[in-house]
């Protein structure tokens, strides 16, 4: 499970009429365009071969391999396999910026300059795109398959409560947000990611994320909570970072010793100490939302699953204890309610491991 980190990216072009549309909503998605690349990417040697980055499991995984293997061999999957794994969250976030024109050309959307934290990745594959998509039929494949991408967005709908975790994350936090943008993919497993838009007064962030999840031996609570953890860790980078970022130095100085804080695995995908301690906060934060959103037993399944992921599945070694004084702090006789005034102490606290 890798969740990576949004970081300030200014688009200037939010139009009056695209704010009237927008603002104080959200929207559940998934975006022609995007789901071409992630078809593309399922199909190359490097998505045939990793069931974290493709999700291997489903019917409708195996109807695109029907499909689409065929043209394994197109130039267009020949040049995405080469930007995999690195580039892979890079390609999906900026494929949001592009859609169909109501025929088979792709276009630029002109909100947009890019949707991932650096330059454009996938516009300068898209005259291949649009190739592949005609070669392949695509546009009617995905047609074909609307009623099954519907039942997923009514079913996301119903696990992720999203006014809910708006309004506790800004019940918490100093920031504030016009708009949240989830886009999904039902080919999305393990990585996902977020950025944040500012343009024209009008403050938007998007998410990243794979599909719902289903458990049979869980109640509805433990498997809304479940489901809540995948977009909340995204949604709440946009809290998180910020606030971290007025306490770089002291996190520098306490999560430089990678040894004490990762261990292999996922972690190792988080370069600098800010970007590991904000992996800890955006975790530990879903666990104060959760312990105030979900009755006693339910949360504790919902917790004890959290800190598996993080020690042992992702390599965050020190995240149980993390967490626990968070919350520690969080539930302290007169304790602010805010997570920004808890900052000082957990880091004083980390310090002191």
């Amino acid at each position: 499970m890798l969740c990576l980190a949004s970081i300030t990216c200014r688009a200037q072009h939010f139009s009056d009429q695209y704010i009237v549309a927008n603002k104080g909503k959200w929207s559940l998605e998934i975006p022609e365009v995007q789901e071409l690349v992630h078809i593309v990417m399922a199909i190359t040697p490097v998505g045939l071969a990793d069931s974290n980055l493709v999700d291997h499991t489903t019917t409708y995984y195996q109807k695109v391999l029907s499909h689409f293997s065929k043209f394994k061999d197109e130039k267009i999957v020949r040049w995405i396999n080469q930007e995999l794994p690195q580039r892979y969250p890079y390609l999906k976030m900026d494929a949001c910026g592009f859609y169909f024109d109501g025929a088979d050309n792709i276009v630029k959307d002109k909100t947009y300059d890019q949707l991932s934290w650096a330059q454009n990745s996938i516009e300068r594959y898209i005259p291949e795109l649009q190739q592949f998509a005609i070669k392949t039929s695509f546009r009617t494949f995905f047609q074909e398959n609307q009623s099954y991408y519907e039942s997923l967005r009514s079913l996301m709908k119903k696990q992720l409560t999203i006014d809910k975790q708006w309004q506790w994350l800004e019940n918490k936090f100093p920031l504030r947000y016009d708009n949240y943008r989830i886009t999904f993919s039902p080919l999305v497993y393990g990585s996902h990611s977020t950025n944040r838009f500012e343009g024209n007064n009008f403050r938007q962030t998007v998410m990243f994320i794979c599909g719902p999840i289903t458990h049979q031996k869980y109640s509805v609570n433990v498997t809304e909570g479940f489901m809540t953890r995948v977009v909340f860790t995204e949604i709440d980078h946009n809290y998180v970072n910020p606030v971290s970022d007025q306490y770089t130095a002291a996190i520098y100085s306490i999560f430089n010793d990678r040894a004490k804080w990762t261990a292999g695995k996922d972690a190792d995908h988080y370069e600098d100490a800010l970007s590991v301690f904000n992996e800890y906060m955006t975790w530990s934060v879903f666990t104060l939302y959760a312990m105030d959103t979900y009755p006693a037993e339910d949360f504790r399944i919902i917790n004890e699953r959290v800190e598996k992921q993080m020690v042992n599945l992702r390599g965050f070694c020190q995240y149980k204890a993390f967490n626990a004084k968070l919350m520690e702090l969080y539930q302290a006789p007169g304790a602010s309610k805010r997570v920004t005034d808890l900052y000082p102490a957990i880091l004083e606290w980390c310090k002191n491991q």
